[in-house]
């Protein structure tokens, strides 16, 4: 009778009394049991924390949005008192320079929450992503370890903190310039208070944003918890914890181009591709050939990129646009709706359809974006056209965010 328990992968070329290269899959046939740990992962909870997670920094950034573009929001929001955050630019009264100065770093203070709104939901898109590979991976015996992407090789990275730099400047270059300004010596002092209060209001959230930003190219910080993997059912994770394969992202990636048609079999496809990498290996040491193999579990990527040539360095081209950063997880997105497995798996339905509502979301939040900054631009070809000059230098401010935005927005 055959074993009843589904193989990850049978050394099919091995003799007589050489032992598979690989264990056999920890999920047997029928075993409908479903641990506490993988409810983790399920598309609800996978969004709902995601969207938590994130949502409360989105919150922040889109009352500081509604506040800094126009006054009329808040006498829409009932305020009592109607203040605007921003400098008043007058050239008269602080000169040319300081003038355009003053209105760069206002366009900056303009753009900042809205290209960081946007910037949340591509990360959160990629958190939600590698997440539900990860438990998707883990239930059947596969641990992937994800690149941890330096944020500061990554131009998204440097387009937010740019913006929030510059636009923090406009606060302090306020407070340097406001006894210029026809302020008397008295009211002075309730002034620069009032500018600090300011800077705190916007400074605060955007150092709390552009922290949680850095942090989150660590994409394992969401995951499971060792112990958790082990309370369910310890003697379950000790077996399977035995037999776990450790692959990277990049062996992970390239096994995810064959087109498969259920959850095991890109598991398998995996191992496949990871045992290609234990033979090469075997080949280029000219192991001993007494029958036994060495078992290996694990690759390094720099082992990869010997072994397997140029190739292996990034297969994400296939998937996603020819940058560093967030976007090249695209691949995963491929993977997870790939047709096949959404028309036989009713979970893959499921994460299809939170995925589609998470998108037109996106989408929607990056149409009301990019119409903010186009009503901004607007008013600031129209200054220029009325003979403020100065506008210049915050029209291409703005329309460079615009361009940007544009190609961040899914």
């Amino acid at each position: 009778m055959p074993d009843p328990e589904i193989m990850w992968l049978m050394d099919r070329e091995s003799g007589p009394g050489v032992a598979s290269t690989y264990s056999k899959i920890s999920r047997v046939s029928g075993d409908v049991k479903v641990f506490e740990w993988e409810q983790l992962g399920e598309p609800i909870f996978v969004f709902g924390y995601t969207a938590m997670v994130v949502g409360r920094q989105c919150l922040v950034l889109v009352v500081i949005a509604l506040q800094v573009f126009s006054t009329r929001v808040q006498r829409f929001l009932q305020q009592a008192q109607v203040k605007n955050y921003l400098m008043q630019c007058d050239e008269e009264a602080i000169g040319v320079f300081q003038d355009v100065v003053c209105e760069t770093t206002k366009a900056f203070v303009r753009c900042f929450p809205v290209v960081s709104i946007l910037v949340a939901v591509v990360v959160a898109s990629q958190l939600i992503l590698c997440q539900r590979l990860f438990y998707l991976m883990i239930r059947n015996g596969v641990l992937v370890d994800f690149q941890n992407l330096s944020p500061f090789k990554d131009p998204l990275f440097w387009w937010v903190l740019v913006n929030g730099v510059l636009a923090m400047s406009h606060f302090g270059f306020h407070m340097l310039v406001a006894e210029q300004m026809h302020i008397g010596k008295d009211n002075l002092e309730n002034v620069v208070a009032s500018l600090k209060q300011d800077a705190i209001f916007f400074g605060l959230p955007a150092m709390f944003y552009v922290v949680f930003l850095y942090l989150s190219y660590d994409v394992e910080w969401l995951l499971l918890p060792l112990s958790k993997f082990w309370e369910a059912d310890p003697e379950w994770a000790y077996r399977t914890s035995r037999d776990l394969v450790f692959v990277t992202e990049n062996v992970a990636c390239k096994a995810s181009l064959e087109d498969p048609g259920s959850i095991q079999d890109v598991a398998e496809a995996i191992v496949r591709v990871t045992r290609s990498y234990d033979e090469m290996e075997e080949s280029e040491n000219h192991s001993p050939s007494n029958g036994q193999q060495k078992r290996q579990f694990w690759v390094s990527e720099k082992r990869q990129q010997k072994l397997h040539g140029p190739d292996c360095q990034d297969c994400t081209h296939h998937h996603a646009p020819a940058r560093q950063g967030w976007i090249k997880r695209a691949w995963i997105a491929k993977l997870l709706l790939d047709n096949k497995l959404v028309a036989r798996d009713a979970k893959c339905q499921s994460f299809q359809c939170w995925w589609l509502t998470w998108i037109t979301i996106s989408v929607l939040m990056c149409i009301g974006a990019i119409a903010l900054l186009v009503m901004q631009l607007k008013n600031d070809v129209e200054d220029i056209l009325a003979g403020h000059g100065e506008d210049y230098v915050a029209v291409t401010v703005i329309g460079i965010n615009v361009l940007n935005v544009e190609h961040v927005c899914p």
